[in-house]
């Protein structure tokens, strides 16, 4: 293997690839990035067996070959070099590492010893997508989702993707629900009907590898799903297990509804949040008036403080106790200045909308008093 590669082109790769690599003491070779040449292209993989990542970068191919090395130290070799042509190169196992005024090896191992990547069989029916819309979706939803060891169905991001009615995206952690509906025209679809779940560490992957302009593809096996751009590409394994019947969560109908700023409702909240207790609980309640909504916190040590946010109420006037971080979080996932927040009674989920956005919903159980 010889080739010789720009350092900036060689870092975004190995940038790409970094959060697959393993801790893993038990299986050394995991920390190690695979370096492969093969159809006069440079890929660099890495996996931690649940999650593969591999990035394909451009420079010039010598002579092709593989060689896989650990990746601390050859990232921390080709970040702090100062020169932007590099060489590497294949001799006797090792990989040699060539500047305008440098040269390290390092000691490699056989890349046969590196674990095999699978591949999706599926190679036919796939969902092709705008990266920009994608990752706006998922970003609206990934917030909801929480890691758990006793419920692994809402450990990550539900899909779901039916002929003729585009994607859907939804996350829930048991206190908060999102979703967010990519319609038809935004989606080229041969998949057929799709219900997977989609670990949250890959669902992270996703939002912070691939670039806006591009288009992403999506294919399926029973186990596993592929996403990959022209030069990049991550496969994961699936979360096994059925995500929760939540439509029934989201109320279809709220007597009572607020209409408000949102901006200011977040400024509201974060002042609150100083006094917060531990729960970082708020309370919120309509004035006798009307016309406001009371936004109040207290901490029998700091003090209180209570901020009036002006409303149009429909319906009648309600009080409710918050999570504020989990009540900001959605209200921070809209774009428009005005939002709504739908009640029925001080038990049930609210939900908050934006009549401008129908494909975005987001519901928050309120903390019982």
């Amino acid at each position: 293997m010889n080739l010789i590669i720009l350092r900036t082109n060689l870092l975004d790769g190995l940038g790409s690839v970094e959060r697959a690599i393993s801790e893993n003491t038990n299986l050394a070779i995991l920390k190690n990035v695979l370096i492969k040449i093969q159809e006069g292209k440079i890929n660099l993989i890495s996996t931690n067996l649940e999650l593969a990542i591999e990035s394909a970068v451009s420079g010039k191919v010598i002579e092709k070959g593989e060689i896989t090395v650990p990746f601390a130290i050859f990232n921390s070799i080709i970040r702090n070099l100062n020169t932007e042509r590099v060489t590497l190169e294949e001799k006797n196992k090792k990989l040699v590492i060539s500047a305008d005024n440098y040269e390290a090896s390092i000691h490699g191992q056989d890349p046969k010893e590196f674990p095999i990547i699978p591949s999706i069989s599926n190679k036919d029916a796939c969902l092709k997508i705008n990266v920009g819309d994608f990752k706006d979706a998922l970003g609206s939803v990934i917030i909801a989702a929480q890691y758990s060891d006793i419920r692994p169905e809402i450990s990550g991001v539900y899909f779901h993707c039916f002929p003729g009615d585009g994607l859907t995206l939804a996350a829930t952690d048991g206190f908060r629900l999102s979703e967010r509906r990519i319609i038809q025209k935004q989606t080229e679809s041969s998949a057929g009907d799709i219900s997977i779940i989609v670990p949250l560490k890959t669902a992270s992957e996703l939002m912070r590898m691939f670039n806006n302009d591009e288009e992403m593809e999506m294919r399926v096996d029973p186990n596993q799903v592929l996403f990959n751009t022209q030069d990049k590409k991550i496969i994961s394994r699936l979360i096994d297990g059925t995500f929760p019947d939540y439509q029934d969560v989201i109320p279809k109908q709220t007597p009572n509804e607020v209409l408000l700023d949102r901006d200011e409702l977040i400024n509201a909240l974060k002042l609150a949040s100083a006094f917060a207790g531990r729960a970082n609980d708020v309370s919120m309640r309509v004035s006798d008036n009307k016309k406001f909504l009371e936004v109040y916190s207290a901490d029998s040590v700091l003090g209180e403080n209570c901020y009036r946010v002006p409303v149009k109420l429909r319906g009648d006037k309600f009080s409710m106790i918050f999570n504020w971080r989990y009540l900001l979080d959605g209200l921070k996932i809209y774009k428009n200045s005005e939002i709504t927040l739908g009640v029925n009674s001080s038990d049930r989920p609210v939900v908050i909308r934006d009549q401008n956005e129908p494909r975005q919903v987001y519901v928050v159980m309120p903390i019982k008093s």
